[in-house]
């Protein structure tokens, strides 16, 4: 029984597997020197979505979609 509840334990506390999409974000994040984690989606300091593997390039902003993160690099290599 000790063994069974462990068991469960354990798969449900393993981390989920990324989608190649995802894998290359990571890639990318990382290269950019950015930590990649999950939590929830943050804006500008506001939770703004649920909990998603993503890219937090500071600690305002953490960034789910690739595409939102291109443009955020964007922007803030314009300003």
């Amino acid at each position: 029984m000790k063994k069974a509840i462990l068991l469960l334990l354990l798969i449900a506390c393993a981390p989920d597997e990324l989608t190649q999409e995802q894998a290359t974000y990571r890639e990318k994040c990382l290269n950019d020197g950015n930590p990649w984690m999950l939590m929830s989606e943050v804006k500008d300091g506001q939770v703004i979505g649920q909990s998603c593997y993503g890219c937090m390039p500071n600690e305002r902003n953490h960034i789910c979609a690739q595409t939102e993160y291109e443009q955020f690099k964007s922007a803030a290599e314009k300003a």
